[in-house]
């Protein structure tokens, strides 16, 4: 019995010694990676500069745009040498509705305040929310107040099929949208309280690269090579029921 429990006891210690092995070594590699971090903050400041200025920028774009009651995509942001270039596509549900240019000129001004260097703003006005998907996120989001999901996309996808998915509607264009899917975690303030029903879907044409190049190519007399792009985006929103995800993928074929 004493031989017995003599082992038991070495097992135990054994064991006790490979357990506190193995929480060094977890406590070594993060550690390690917290070092390897601060090495790389330290090593390139301008790059960390660089990117709180661009969240600062974002928002800075997004109130704007909030204020003169516009949808604004994610800002695309280009350094260059003597100047920041950001790029912006936006959507004006009034087509009477623009941008005035002092205030885009207040906007850029901030901006190069920010950046210590001039700023080219390049805002680009979409006709269809459906042209950009963190628009159509947005839009989404938004109509969701007064209308259920199904006449969203009733309308939706109407307007997509009558405009861009038409059969040589958008042959001048580099790209043509072929599918679009849309999906939504979370109760609407406009649906009815079903118990475990939180994510709604829906969708049109397609989204297979393979199936795209085919159409495309059917569709077309020429032989330029086509291949299939998925732009994704979601945005989240909140209303009386709580938080609500819209999530958006839009596929087009791209001629090259």
């Amino acid at each position: 019995m004493k031989v017995g429990n003599k082992e038991v006891l070495t097992n135990n210690i054994v064991r006790r010694n490979k357990q506190q092995t193995n929480m060094n070594n977890v406590n070594l590699k993060a550690l390690d990676a917290r070092h390897t971090m601060s090495a790389i903050s330290t090593a390139n400041p301008l790059t960390n500069v660089l990117i709180n200025n661009n969240r600062q920028s974002s928002k800075l774009i997004e109130n704007y745009f909030s204020q003169v009651q516009a949808l604004a995509s994610k800002p695309i942001f280009s350094m260059q040498e003597n100047k920041m270039v950001i790029n912006v596509f936006y959507f004006i549900a009034a087509k009477e509705q623009a941008l005035h240019n002092s205030t885009v000129n207040s906007l850029g001004e901030v901006l190069s305040k920010l950046y210590k260097r001039p700023v080219e703003l390049r805002l680009v006005r979409l006709h269809y929310p459906y042209l950009n998907s963190f628009i159509l996120a947005q839009y989404i989001a938004m109509n969701t107040r007064k209308y259920n999901f199904k006449a969203i996309m009733n309308s939706l996808f109407s307007a997509v099929r009558e405009s861009v998915m038409a059969t040589g509607s958008s042959a001048s264009l580099p790209s043509q949208i072929v599918g679009l899917k849309v999906k939504i975690s979370g109760r609407l303030a406009t649906q009815r309280s079903v118990p475990r029903q939180t994510t709604q879907t829906a969708q049109i044409g397609t989204f297979s690269s393979s199936v795209v190049e085919n159409k495309a190519n059917m569709a077309s007399d020429s032989q330029e090579p086509v291949q299939g792009v998925v732009e994704h985006a979601a945005f989240t929103s909140k209303n009386k029921k709580g938080a609500f995800t819209v999530k958006v993928w839009i596929s087009q074929k791209a001629h090259s």
